[in-house]
Formats: C-alpha cells, structure tokens, sequence
C-alpha cells in the first residue's frame, strides 16, 4: 500500500498527467475503448484552466509522483466529472475514492447541488467506484451532458451512460432542489 495525498494541482503537475491518462485508457476492454483513442488525452490547455480555476485535483505519494488526478467543469450550478484516472499499478488503494471524496466536499462546500459524469455502462471498476458514492444511472439527462455523449459516442467510445450524485443538502438535511 503506497502513502499518497490528494490536493489541489499546481500549474507543474499538468506535465505529467496525459502519462497518467494514457496508463489509466489501458484498462479498458478494446471493445469499451479502441485501441486508436488510447493515445488521446485531455488538452494541456483546458488542464492548465482547470488547475487555475482551482478544479484539478491530484493524488501524490512521499516522492511528488503523481499517481492519478480527476478533473472538473461547471456547467451553470453545477459541476461535471470530466476525468478521474489513477496510474493501473496503484489502482485498488484507495486513490479514486480519495480524489472523488475530495471533488464531493468541494461541491458541497460551494453548494453545488449536483456532480455529474458520462462513464462505461459495463466497466465494473468505475461502476463500483460512482455507486459507493451513491451515483445514480440517469435516464433522462441535462442538455450539456446528452451533447457529451453525443460527442464521445462519435468519436468512439461504446456503452456509455450518464451518472448523477446530489449531494446539496439544506438545513434541515433536505436535497436541494435541482438547478439542470
């Protein structure tokens, strides 16, 4: 078991993270993730402005390493999952729920009622993950998130769904009412 932090990224830690994505894309079935979309990552100039905006989050061990990160956007009042990847030799200890739990309390604690993500319907590891957390499959799905599986189904990717956590609570403990 590797000793690791999660904190918010620095600008330097964008350099290492398409290895980290790259690694992650190999434990996807070629079926779910073709082998010729392995090599694409998230653009260094939208991590660069997420790190910025403070929602870019990375998991380090005693050495500086980064082991794995996730990423998010706002969409209005709400916020998205665009990616949580974990390096596959440090997968199973903990690093994706300790990078999600982090993203969740930064939602709560800006009042964000709802976290969203588009994931692999049968990929049983980030199912696991999105569920212990309480994610529900959506059915019907906000604007922003049907153009993002519009998209990822273009270019390639199978079996996609789209997942919900509300996690806005009011005083008296209630949900939020929903702001899609």
């Amino acid at each position: 078991m590797v000793d690791y932090r999660v904190e918010l990224a620095s600008a330097s830690d964008v350099e290492s993270l398409a290895e980290v994505e790259q690694a992650a894309a190999t434990l996807f079935p070629e079926r779910l993730l073709p082998l010729h979309l392995r090599g694409e990552t998230i653009a260094r100039e939208k991590l660069l402005a997420a790190q910025a905006a403070g929602m870019l989050w990375v998991a380090k061990d005693g050495a500086h390493t980064v082991l794995g990160f996730a990423c998010v956007a706002m969409h209005g009042a709400v916020a998205s999952l665009s990616e949580l990847d974990v390096l596959p030799a440090y997968g199973g200890q903990g690093i994706g729920s300790a990078l999600l739990a982090s993203i969740i309390a930064w939602g709560k604690s800006r009042g964000i009622p709802t976290l969203y993500l588009t994931t692999f319907q049968e990929f049983a590891p980030s199912q696991a993950l999105y569920r212990k957390f309480g994610f529900v499959t959506l059915g019907a799905v906000p604007d922003f998130l049907a153009a993002a599986l519009r998209q990822e189904v273009a270019a390639g990717l199978a079996d996609r769904i789209a997942m919900r956590l509300t996690f806005c609570c009011n005083k008296r403990g209630k949900p939020c009412q929903l702001r899609d």
